[in-house]
């Protein structure tokens, strides 16, 4: 029968995100005090708690920690929509959609918005200054603020959001639960040795007879945690770059994983590319037909990474988790 490391996780998550409105109506009434927070280079300093959230990312850790009542609004493209932990979709049934513009989050009501840090630019949501003339405080995942992300991000924004709405106790007992699914993961994988780790290349897109791939950052982070090989790590300054097929050929890579953004049209191009390029045809990935097609929304600065991770680890080495 085969081993679901992350069905621990998803039943804790259950249990975190069980608290009462109750609860949080009683902290609220309580002195908040002072809390700081560092965010890339810059400090916030919040002297109340926030009272209204756009959530504009996949929100994951927010339902987790039992904040949905806290979110008033969400952007149009929210991957917490179709999140893979039990839950947190249904959570988001029912929270308005919003266009992105400075305007829309202005009129939502929001004095907290939670996104990558491309998100505060002025034609956009509109830049922290902008923001906090409205009395609006902008929060950037730490994963799109640190100079390489991995799984350490995401903890720093569950403590963050812990320290935040003073759900401390809650924001540690998730870390400590994700901490531990990943672990076993680790663990499951730790008897591979080195020579025998398998070798994966990164096929997010295809751009007429170029490839983008990855670098760096949390995918690339993943792959290592599941046993495996980034061939393109180290390769580009930036986490994600453009590349040709000559790039592949040399990576020689044993699998391939394909980045579904939710476009079948746009995935179907990427398959093409890979499987009608004469020059592939003796990569082991392309002649063993080796994929693992994964939803990008899955390794973007949130929880679901953990069970992206678990995808790489049985697709890798499947006969560790039989």
């Amino acid at each position: 029968m085969k081993k679901k490391i992350v069905s621990t996780l998803l039943a804790g998550l259950m249990i975190l995100s069980s608290f009462s409105t109750g609860v949080f109506a009683e902290e609220a009434t309580e002195d908040y005090g002072e809390v700081t927070i560092e965010n890339g280079e810059r400090t916030i300093t919040f002297t109340e708690m926030p009272t209204g959230i756009l959530c504009c990312y996949s929100g994951e850790v927010l339902m987790q920690l039992g904040l949905e009542d806290y979110i008033i609004g969400t952007s149009t493209n929210n991957k917490g929509r179709i999140s893979p932990i039990e839950g947190v979709a249904e959570k988001f049934e029912g929270i308005p959609e919003i266009e992105r513009s400075h305007e829309n989050a202005v009129a939502s009501g929001a004095d907290l918005i939670i996104g990558e840090v491309s998100a505060f630019q002025e034609d956009r949501w509109g830049t922290y200054d902008m923001l906090e003339e409205k009395g609006i405080t902008g929060y950037a995942l730490t994963g799109t603020v640190v100079e390489d992300e991995t799984m350490d991000s995401i903890y720093q924004d569950i403590e963050n959001m812990g320290k935040i709405f003073k759900v401390e106790d809650r924001a540690e007992e998730l870390i400590a639960d994700t901490k531990e699914q990943i672990a076993a993961i680790e663990e499951a994988v730790s008897g591979v040795a080195q020579d025998d780790k398998v070798k994966a290349f990164v096929m997010d897109s295809v751009s007429g007879n170029e490839v983008y791939t990855t670098s760096a950052g949390l995918e690339s982070n993943l792959i290592e945690l599941a046993g495996g090989i980034n061939t393109t790590k180290g390769m580009a300054d930036s986490r994600w770059f453009t590349t040709s097929v000559e790039t592949i050929v040399t990576a020689n890579p044993d699998v391939m994983i394909f980045n579904d953004y939710g476009n079948e049209e746009m995935l179907q191009e990427s398959l093409d590319f890979i499987n009608n390029n004469e020059a592939l045809a003796d990569v082991p990935a392309v002649a063993n037909q080796n994929y693992i097609i994964i939803p990008l929304a899955y390794a973007m600065h949130d929880l679901s990474s953990v069970i992206a991770c678990e995808t790489f680890a049985e697709a890798f080495y499947p006969e560790l988790f039989e």
